[in-house]
């Protein structure tokens, strides 16, 4: 009698979140769930696990239903080269640990992702790039980076070079179970790479990736990376000098905050500072009689 699971009839309610110390257990068994042809590694073990989430909780994000792991995603940031350069995964990554993170980058890395092959063809792949996505946003990072397995290339070796089939598959005439996947997330293909990683799937075949930010300000990531040697990283503050004067409407009031939120931004700052009670200035659009207003209505100030 058979034991493969089934897979799902209908849409799942999917929640992507953060890991906790606690779910890497499961995410080592999502792992193997996702990747049954990959032998026992060392790379995939709880110690490894702990290690990344120590290394850049921030970056790593799991996809549940109903408590269940389904699927996980694994980012670092990194400063990389130029495109000259040749790295393999072992450098980017530290050796699998995500040692290398570095928070004065300028790129997250995406080191590996996996989801469940029963929960595949769900979108979960997709949550999880959007998440990648947001946190690249978030730290105002240049570019998202990724290097993409070619499992579906072995049915076409010796029919045609992996860079033509990377070609068919951008175009659509060709579907790869992980490079269509990347390309509707909205990664580029910069390159073909040989022997970046070892994956027999793929005979050592993978692809370059690229999601550039289009939401960087390179101004602020100036300020805010600082050599490793210093101690904390700088920012830049914008402190708000409220002039508290009577309003006449809503309009005025989000006028006011518009303009410091846009004069700081302008600065490339990264916080902005306004004074404690600024909202007092809405006092003024309350009416004279509130207060006799508010005893008929059984209120007590």
């Amino acid at each position: 009698m058979s034991t493969k699971p089934k897979r799902p009839t209908k849409t799942p309610k999917v929640k992507v979140r953060s890991w906790m110390k606690e779910d890497i257990p499961g995410i080592v068994e999502c792992h193997r769930a996702a990747y049954p042809e990959y032998p026992e590694s060392a790379y995939y073990t709880v110690r490894f696990y702990e290690m990344q989430f120590a290394a850049f909780p921030e970056g790593q994000f799991l996809a549940e239903v109903d408590g269940e792991i389904i699927g996980y995603a694994t980012s670092l940031i990194v400063q990389l080269e130029d495109d000259a350069h040749s790295y393999t995964y072992e450098e980017i990554t530290g050796g699998g640990t995500l040692s290398t993170h570095d928070p004065s980058g300028d790129t997250l890395y995406g080191a590996d992702i996996g989801v469940r092959l029963v929960w595949r063809r769900h979108g979960i792949s997709r949550l999880l790039y959007e998440k990648r996505a947001q946190l690249m946003k978030r730290y105002n990072l240049r570019r998202m980076v990724a290097y993409g397995r070619l499992p579906g290339y072995t049915d076409y070796a010796g029919k045609m070079t992996a860079e033509e089939y990377v070609q068919k598959v951008v175009a659509g005439e060709l579907g790869d179970p992980s490079l269509t996947a990347h390309l509707r997330a909205g990664y580029h293909v910069r390159r073909v790479l040989l022997d970046f990683l070892w994956d027999n799937a793929s005979l050592n075949y993978s692809t370059l990736l690229e999601m550039p930010n289009p939401n960087y300000q390179p101004e602020k990531r100036r300020i805010a990376a600082a050599p490793l040697q210093r101690v904390v990283r700088r920012i830049r503050v914008c402190a708000g000098q409220w002039f508290m004067r009577r309003i006449q409407t809503w309009d005025e009031f989000e006028r006011t905050v518009s303009f410091f939120v846009e004069t700081a931004d302008s600065y490339h700052s990264h916080f902005l500072v306004l004074p404690e009670l600024f909202t007092a200035q809405l006092f003024s659009l309350m009416p004279s009689d509130l207060d006799c207003a508010m005893r008929f209505a059984g209120w007590r100030a």
